[in-house]
């Protein structure tokens, strides 16, 4: 492949259109250009593995040593990386074992690649034993090989591992990184384990990594996880003093926090402050405001929030509709909420089982069994299955109905 062609390949790939350059790669191999380029080749693998078609990838892959091309740790990481990221990780785990067989050592990538899978699936030990490999064969672990196993450990509960691997990595003389004091932060604060997350907030401080507005939300989250809303709300106020913009998930957070306690008003204050720094409001965050006021049965003040939603160009989604469903259903307004069901249909959503079963026990006990009979069907038409429970509770209404009608001709 002469060296324009391989060039052009390599574009690109980088520029995500892997189809014109496998037709680059073709029309060079049939015009007759020699020596090919695994680095353009290696950059197809990748490329269709970005793409999402590992197949096409593994094509590729497979016809490299016929065109005089031998795939390198590159093109083998590339193509396990693809295989892991889509699902694949027995194949993903067997392409491994065929690289090694093949005389073919992992490098860097191959082995952070490597652990990271296992760590995704909870096995340490397969993992340590990858770390503990690589600087027997010669690769130097990096920030990013002990960020991977740290955060898995953390994601998994094991964060005395996760902490003692910190102390591992300074003695090895890596320095860590700012995402490696988020992980210990976040998880200690998601354990509700605040004293030892802010030590590792101080720590940050001290090897010079000024806080980001993730390690914030980490620490607000951590506060609100243990019901101390003052220092949930100092850690507010310092972020801003800082000059960090709070984010969506910021704001998200405390109003989530204060609806827990009850306290709508100060939930309401942060979702108009947020409103007013012109962030974007999504479903989630109408969505937790919404859970609040619904169990708290303030359905006029949910009603006019739901409302609200269609202004700001934000669609409710199942969850929602469910939500304001199990609100009136509460209150015992079959009406409202039957006529949320059918708005819920012309926007081609279902109610969950829940909202139709309480539904049903509504109208049944509104004496509105053909009503009722109506949503069974819908029910079933849906494709969601149609209880025993449900059911006696319509025959039931049913028999009721009639035997009221019988007495009334006596």
């Amino acid at each position: 492949m002469s060296a324009a062609t391989a060039a052009a390949v390599r574009r690109l790939c980088a520029a995500g259109d892997v189809r014109s350059a496998l037709a680059v790669l073709a029309r060079g191999a049939k015009s007759g250009d020699a020596a090919l380029d695994v680095a353009a080749c290696t950059a197809l693998v990748h490329g269709f593995c970005r793409s999402g078609d590992v197949a096409e990838a593994r094509r590729v892959f497979d016809v490299m040593p016929s065109m005089g091309v031998a795939p390198n740790e590159v093109t083998y990481t590339a193509l396990i990386h693809g295989y892991f990221v889509h699902g694949h990780r027995e194949t993903g785990f067997a392409l491994f074992e065929e690289m090694r067989r093949g005389g073919i050592e992992p490098n860097l990538y191959t082995y952070n690649c490597l652990i990271g899978e296992w760590c995704r699936t909870g096995e340490f030990e397969r993992a340590r034993e990858l770390f503990d490999e690589m600087p027997v064969k010669g690769v130097m672990r990096n920030v990013v090989s002990y960020n991977t196993l740290i955060a898995g450990l953390c994601r998994h509960g094991k964060l005395k591992d996760a902490a003692q691997l910190l102390e591992v990595m300074r003695r090895e003389g890596i320095r860590p990184s700012l995402v490696t004091f988020n992980l210990l932060i976040d998880s200690y604060g998601k354990s509700g384990k605040m004293s030892n997350a802010l030590h590792f907030f101080n720590q940050m401080k001290a090897a010079g990594f000024p806080p980001s507005a993730v390690t914030y939300n980490a620490v607000i989250a951590g506060f609100c996880r243990v019901r101390d809303m003052a220092r949930a709300i100092r850690a507010f106020s310092d972020m801003k003093e800082r000059g960090l913009a709070p984010t969506k998930v910021t704001y998200t957070i405390l109003i989530d926090a204060f609806a827990k306690e009850n306290e709508m008003d100060r939930a309401l204050e942060m979702f108009s402050e947020m409103e007013k720094t012109g962030l974007e409001v999504d479903v989630h965050t109408y969505g937790v405001l919404l859970h609040a006021l619904c169990m708290e049965g303030k359905m006029k003040d949910a009603r006019k929030l739901f409302q609200s939603m269609d202004l700001k160009g934000v669609k409710p989604n199942n969850v929602i509709y469910d939500m304001m469903i199990y609100g009136y259903g509460r209150e015992g307004s079959s009406y409202k909420a039957l006529k949320l069901i059918k708005e819920m249909r012309k926007s081609g959503l279902f109610p969950n089982v829940a909202s139709y079963g309480l539904m049903i026990r509504l109208l049944c006990s509104d004496g509105k069994c053909q009503e009722a009979e109506a949503l069974v069907d819908d029910m079933v038409r849906a494709g969601l299955p149609a209880s025993e429970t449900i059911c006696k509770i319509l025959l039931d209404a049913k028999a009721r109905m009639e035997s009221i009608s019988d007495f009334s001709f006596t």
